[in-house]
This record gives C-alpha cells, structure tokens and sequence, in this order.
C-alpha cells in the first residue's frame, strides 16, 4: 500500500464523485436512449475505480484496512462491454441492445460476488506477505483476465470507429462534426491505462520490491480521476449528437465494372452546376442531382475516381479556392472567408485537406503566389 496523501486523495474524490454525478445526469437526460446509457455505465465504471482507490487511503489512514476488503468497488469487468456497446450505439443506427446482449455483463456479477469471498480478501492481502499467500494467483488471475476483457473490447471498440469514419468520407464532404474523434480518446485512455497500470505494477514488484509505487501509484489515479471527469462532461455535451445514417449489418450489392459514361455525367455536373459550394452536400444530394442511386454514385467515384467521396469532393473545393485566390477581388476576404465560400464549413477541415493536397499551408501557398507574380 502507499501511505495517505491527503491532497491527492481529495483531488481524486473530487473528480471521481463529479464523474458520478455526471454519468447519472446522463443516464436520466431526455431523450433517453441507449447510447446515453452505456456512456453513464462507461464512466460510473471508471469513476469507481478511482474512488475506490481513494477509499482505500481513507480506510488506510484509519488503520481499516480489513473492512476495505469487504467493501471493494472496483468493476474491471464492465468497463469493456460498456466502452463497446456505446460505440456500437452512438455509430450503429440500427443497433438496439438486447436480452442476449446481456451475456456480456455476467463477468461484472461474477466479479462483484468474488471480491465478496475470502479467497479475494485473503489473495490481495497476501500479495504484501512474504511468503506470498496462495490465494494471491487467484487475485492476479481475476485482475489480468480483467485487462484482457478491456483490451478485446477495445478492439473490437475500435474498428467499429475506424469503419463509421471510412462511411462518412464515403457519403459526405464536411465530417468534422460527425467523426466522433472524442471518442479516441477514453478507447486509448481505458484500454492503455490498465495495461500500462499493470505492467508497471509488475516490473515495480519484481525488479524494485515495490520500492516506485509511492511515486505513480495516487499520481495515477489523480490523472485517471481528472480524465474520466473529462470524458463525462464531454460525453454530456455530445450526448445530442444523432447517428449518421451508418450500420454495421450492410446489404451487399454486386459491383459493376467503371462506367466511363457515368464518371463522366459526374465530371460535367461537378463541372457545370458546382454542387460542391454547398457545405452540407453528401452522397445522397449529388445522386439527386444525377439522378442516380447514391450506391452507384459512390461507386464510380470510387473506381473510376480512385478516391472517395470525402476527398473528391473537396479536391473541386481546393481547385476552385486557388483559382479565387489569384483574382483581385479575393484580397476583400480572409483566406478561411475565401474557403467558406468554396465549400468548406470549418478551418480545421480545410486546412487539412489543403495541405494534403498542395503539401502547403494556404498561407504559404498565398504567398508562393504573390511571390510568382512580382
């Protein structure tokens, strides 16, 4: 154990108990839905575990370590099915979680009961004696399978995220409020903390005797506390954003080979009617305007293209902004004004999205531009 460290222990009481009361505020916000849910279970799960440990130096400080025992909070095995169900909620329109869903939090009641048993109170105490205590295996192998059921669930958290954000560049051409970025964040933070917590708690107790913990050990969980607290007010703040449109249970269509006729009835609508200066045109909108099914739009763009939707788009945008560029009148607007009026709805997207495409930063380019006409 560490000694008592009254700051940092409030410190994390603070944010841990600020986390609670936010995962509840978002548990009972209307509309309720499902994605609200698991974000509240998300963060009640990992604002315990930080106010577990705080407990822990209370209880400590007072020499009751014996009743912590039987009071453990930590529920390791919710956080995974959590973290994956809220991705699955908040990318998945047509996800709805059901009765055999329910398979997947039976290790969190599992968990509950056994640090209600003896072979748990015995095993975490016995890790601090010498000898070691037989049950202690017991406790380890709980808390690695633990890590291990974060880490699979990361995973699968993940690709589910990788996937939504390759459909939005697929069916629209400003994502930036749609990507769900945030969201990288707690999958990075709760799958590495645990990971990293663990390895380090393992290289401290055989290399060192456990002689660094006093030095990560509270400091860690601070910034755990802090973080979590993070995510739950950014979660609430998120928690109106609707799903785009995407499933993960798509309908397979057969590919047509490229259509030389169809890429170019795109070109020339691309060319002639500009529908790229509206900021909020997406896949269904160009299909529209062609008279076409969004599918097959996309597919063209696609092969014959050979860039998605995202980027075709924006690449006209780029064009047009560097043409408006060189003419006099554009010196009356702001570069970021010039690029609102070609089509683009946020700084950030169009500054990536230029550099991509140029290798310069429009300020840059401005300026190898003025540079060439002197």
């Amino acid at each position: 154990m560490t000694s008592p460290n009254p700051i940092l222990t409030t410190i994390i009481f603070v944010f841990a108990l600020q986390a609670m009361v936010l995962g509840i505020l978002l548990f009972v916000k209307k509309p309720r839905n499902q994605s609200h849910i698991f974000l509240s279970l998300l963060i009640f799960f990992f604002a315990l575990m930080a106010f577990n440990i705080a407990l822990v130096n209370v209880l400590q400080s007072y020499e009751m370590m014996d009743t912590f025992r039987y009071v453990q909070l930590e529920l390791l095995y919710g956080i995974g099915p959590a973290l994956y169900f809220y991705t699955k909620s908040v990318t998945d329109k047509d996800f709805k979680f059901d009765k055999r869903d329910l398979l997947h939090f039976i290790p969190v009641l599992l968990e509950f009961i056994f640090y209600r048993t003896a072979i748990y109170r015995l095993g975490a105490d016995g890790m601090y004696q010498t000898p070691v205590h037989p049950y202690t295996k017991f406790y380890l192998t709980e808390q690695w399978f633990g890590i291990i059921s974060i880490t699979i669930y990361t995973v699968l958290a993940l690709r589910i995220l990788i996937k939504y954000q390759i459909w939005l560049k697929e069916n629209y051409s400003n994502i930036e409020h749609k990507t769900l970025q945030w969201l990288k964040i707690p999958i990075i933070v709760f799958s590495g903390f645990w990971i990293g917590w663990n390895l380090l708690s393992e290289i401290d107790r055989f290399v060192f005797d456990r002689g660094l913990k006093e030095s990560y050990f509270l400091p860690a969980f601070v910034g755990l506390a802090v973080v979590t607290y993070w995510i739950g007010f950014k979660g609430y703040l998120k928690a109106q954003t609707a799903t785009s449109g995407y499933a993960t249970k798509k309908i397979k269509t057969e590919e047509k080979p490229p259509q030389p006729e169809l890429a170019q009835k795109i070109r020339e609508v691309m060319d002639t009617q500009q529908p790229y200066l509206d900021p909020d045109l997406d896949l269904t909108k160009l299909a529209e305007l062609l008279e076409m099914n969004p599918k097959q739009v996309s597919q063209t763009i696609n092969r014959s293209f050979s860039k998605n939707f995202y980027e075709f788009v924006n690449d006209y945008r780029i064009e047009v902004f560097k043409k408006r560029m060189a003419l006099p009148q554009s010196e009356k607007l702001t570069l970021l004004g010039l690029a609102f009026e070609c089509g683009f709805k946020s700084k950030s997207t169009f500054n990536e999205v230029f550099k991509k495409s140029t290798g310069k930063t429009p300020s840059a380019f401005l300026k190898q531009l003025k540079n060439k006409s002197e």
